[in-house]
């Protein structure tokens, strides 16, 4: 154990400011930190002030309706955060009863994992948790991390991003995830396994939730001369089903999902006809809630309900390819 820190250097700055700084932090406002620790706006600013004092550092600056972090705030809140996890850990009740607690419980999820995770999650917090909340966010490996930092979800489950993680966020990577191909049969006029030629020739549907009509699939493409058709892009994984209901498209859905998709809305699902990278699946949280029983258990289970859920697997002769996210 680490206990090597004075008490007279920590007696020169009033701690209850690093409570300040944290909810600046999170809250990039100035009146949303005060909400959030039911202080009049003034009295935050006031802290503020003493803090930048204390410290050397304007710590905030203004850019348009927020108040963004200096350097200085951000090296200091990666050594803070886990700190302040670590204090409230420790003067928590340690007892956990998920039969009484009313915890409410921020869980961010893309909406193909949502689509397949919730349902089972809703019913296993309902046998074993009746009084728990259950809030669910939107996410994607851009937004997982901001997410965490303001506090807007306690665990996300997404594809990991390879950069933008912090020493204040945990990441467990659970499985490795690709692509498979899904289609109507009777619109297509086909069924089973998609070859490269019917690939490339058949218009796709592409989901994007920036916008893009290029993915890496395109980029697999090219690597062999050939490219495809995409003739729509979509914000959500659960509009897919429909369309294909209705149009002769392919589309490239995570093969988790796809799974789903194929047995609720009776389509055909087929690999991928080109080798092309796979990415990690993963659950990420902040460091500030490593130290509650709560968030502790609830991490467990959804945990326990991913492991259940059917693998991804190589498709045979293939890999599967990242679509555009």
């Amino acid at each position: 154990m680490n206990d090597q820190f004075s008490e007279i250097e920590l007696r020169r700055l009033d701690l209850n400011l690093l409570l300040v700084f944290s909810a600046l932090m999170r809250e990039r406002s100035v009146g949303r930190a005060a909400k959030r620790l039911y202080l009049g706006a003034s009295a935050v600013s006031m802290a503020l002030g003493r803090l930048r004092s204390a410290l050397g550092d304007a710590l905030f600056v203004r850019a348009g309706a927020e108040m963004v972090p200096t350097p200085r705030a951000e090296a200091l809140w990666s050594q803070l955060a886990p700190a302040l996890a670590g204090i409230e850990g420790a003067v928590r009740a340690t007892g956990f009863d998920p039969a009484t607690t009313e915890a409410t419980f921020r869980f961010a999820a893309p909406d193909d994992l949502e689509f397949v995770l919730i349902p089972r999650l809703m019913e296993r917090l309902g046998t074993v948790a009746p009084g728990a909340t259950l809030v669910v966010r939107p996410a994607d490996f851009r937004s997982l991390f901001g997410l965490l930092d303001n506090g807007d979800a306690d665990l996300a489950l997404s594809a990991l991003p390879t950069r933008g993680g912090e020493r204040r966020h945990r990441v467990r990577t659970l499985h490795r995830d690709g692509f498979a191909i899904l289609y109507d049969r009777t619109q297509l006029g086909c069924a089973g396994r998609i070859g490269l030629e019917r690939f490339v020739e058949t218009p796709h549907i592409l989901l994007s939730i920036r916008g893009d009509r290029h993915g890496a699939v395109d980029d697999a493409l090219a690597q062999r001369g050939l490219r495809r058709t995409v003739i729509a892009t979509v914000a959500h994984f659960p509009t897919m089903p429909f369309i294909l209901r209705r149009r002769a498209v392919i589309a490239c859905v995570p093969s988790v999902a796809a799974r789903f998709f194929a047995d609720a809305f009776d389509l055909e699902l087929s690999p991928l006809p080109i080798l092309s990278p796979e990415f990690d699946v993963g659950l990420a949280w902040h460091a500030r809630t490593d130290g509650d029983p709560a968030q502790a258990w609830f991490r467990s289970v959804v945990e326990e309900e991913i492991g259940d859920l059917p693998k991804p697997s190589r498709p045979a002769g293939g890999g599967v390819v990242e679509d555009s996210l």
